[in-house]
């Protein structure tokens, strides 16, 4: 069995260095996407709104009920 000395057992992992700093950049993260959300809500909120054409399935169910088909 391996003898650990007093350094060894009560000093700090090395593992709390590298988990602050995974927080760090995980914050830095989450401020990031915030920002581009917030840009992209922005962008949209200008814009305005386009509808888009009605989908195949859509299109065949719009025919159906104009031509008097059911």
């Amino acid at each position: 069995m391996k003898k650990l000395t007093n350094a060894q057992l009560f000093a700090a992992p090395k593992r709390a260095g590298k988990t602050k700093a995974r927080l760090e950049r995980a914050k830095l993260v989450t401020v990031a996407a915030r920002e581009r959300a917030a840009e992209t809500a922005h962008q949209c909120a200008v814009r305005p709104s386009t509808s888009r054409p009605p989908t195949v399935l859509q299109r065949r169910r719009l025919v159906g009920r104009f031509s008097g088909k059911f």
